[in-house]
């Protein structure tokens, strides 16, 4: 989106996406490249852009949609898989900021967290006066923490451990 580019500003965005590359796990979606655009966006600011593998499957919000309802097996297969995801990014020093259903990716038979890298560093951004003048929010209101729903500057792994919390119910 190129209001992202305004917000965060490309040194801020390409750091945070790196340090997303970094996280090599079985359950996280790898970056595999990020940068700017020599076109300007409509605000002037480069487009910035990273890339991820296609992963064939479906997000959990589709399988959610078709079924309604998971068998609790399968629920807490998804959640240990997220879960372990979340310890290995938290261990690195990497928030998420947006678990939902929609950035769980289901390929065959694994659960695979996505966007790694764009919520942290939409947070660092929400840290300034910048972000708060755009208005974008940082993460989906129904899965936010109370803290990260209330602004508090500094959200910790607490924050996505709720959020998944939130997508196991």
């Amino acid at each position: 989106h190129p209001e992202l580019s305004q917000a965060l500003g490309p040194e801020l965005f390409l750091r945070e996406i790196k340090l997303a590359a970094r996280l090599q796990h079985p359950h996280i979606v790898s970056v595999h490249d990020s940068g700017q655009s020599g076109a300007a966006t409509q605000h002037g600011a480069p487009l910035l852009w990273f890339t991820m593998p296609y992963i064939e499957g479906e997000s959990l919000r589709q399988r959610l949609t078709r079924e309604r309802q998971l068998p609790v097996e399968d629920a807490l297969r998804i959640t240990r898989e997220v879960a372990l995801a979340l310890d290995y990014a938290h261990r690195h020093g990497v928030i998420h900021r947006d678990i939902k259903p929609e950035n769980i990716l289901l390929c065959d038979g694994q659960a695979m967290v996505a966007d790694f890298g764009i919520g942290r560093a939409l947070g660092q951004a929400s840290a300034g006066e910048r972000l708060t003048e755009t208005g974008i929010v940082v993460g989906t209101p129904a899965y936010m923490s109370p803290e990260q729903a209330g602004g508090e500057r500094e959200v910790d792994a607490r924050t996505d451990i709720y959020s998944l919390g939130v997508v196991l119910y």
